[in-house]
């Protein structure tokens, strides 16, 4: 099903239609209700709206409620169709509507258990260590200040124009959905801090959509390939420690 929007729709800013869904009547914010919001923006829009509820803290599994309609849309994407379609039942999946209002509002700040993580963590891949550079330990370190989503999110509406055109055509767009299948796809994964990285992919991805904007088409590759890199190091770590668990199991019981 397509949900229709008012022409009106599509002549406001993002981050304005971004505010109003807080402001509006009722406890639950439906897809349906966010899908008719952006109108002809819709691919872009709603993808950005729902890796940000996606990074957002949920309960083991739940990553894949948005994941799910990600993955359709950018199919659709894809394959070129132009509007949003969705099943009934998926548009009529709803959060609420104070914890959306929360996640566009708030302080941006990393986590605690983000920044102990960072600060701390090695990673052991062919026999060497890794760890996170300075540069990505400072931005963590850093407190709860007065940027929020909606500021940083007009902040980038100033900065972002139509560029770079082949990057944002017809054929860009395929490869844009089938790229952005895999970042939902690796969203959804139940791998420790694994949302992140391909939330702030899939963030730059529909900025560039929705903008026109091919430079964060290109940011959006450049976070593509550190969110590879990072389950290459995952998997590294599971297979070192699968051998050090085979090593001991064979002293053991060798």
């Amino acid at each position: 099903m397509t949900a229709l929007s008012s022409p009106n729709d599509d002549l406001r800013r993002f981050s304005d239609v971004l505010e109003d869904l807080g402001d509006d009547p009722g406890e639950k914010l439906s897809l349906e209700e966010l899908v008719a919001a952006f109108g002809e923006r819709g691919f872009g829009a709603m993808i950005l709206i729902l890796s940000l509820l996606a990074l957002l803290p949920w309960p083991p599994g739940g990553k894949a409620i948005f994941a799910i309609p990600i993955i359709l849309m950018a199919l659709e994407l894809a394959f070129q169709r132009t509007s949003v379609w969705l099943p009934r039942w998926m548009l009529n999946t709803a959060v609420s509507r104070d914890a959306y209002t929360a996640l566009i509002l708030s302080p941006i700040a990393a986590p605690n258990w983000l920044r102990r993580w960072v600060q701390g963590t090695k990673f052991r891949m062919a026999g060497r260590t890794y760890g996170f550079t300075n540069a990505v330990r400072r931005v963590v370190r850093r407190r709860r200040r007065g940027t929020s989503v909606l500021s940083l999110v007009r902040a980038i509406e100033r900065l972002s124009r139509p560029r770079l055109p082949y990057l944002t055509g017809d054929v860009a767009d395929t490869f844009t959905g089938l790229v952005c299948v895999f970042l939902a796809l690796t969203m959804a994964l139940p791998i420790p801090f694994g949302d992140a990285l391909p939330g702030i992919a899939l963030l730059l991805f529909s900025l560039g959509m929705m903008q026109r904007d091919g430079v964060a088409i290109l940011l959006g590759v450049v976070a593509t390939a550190a969110c590879a890199l990072y389950l290459l190091l995952i998997w590294a770590t599971v297979v070192d420690a699968a051998h050090h668990v085979a090593a001991w199991f064979a002293r053991v019981f060798g």
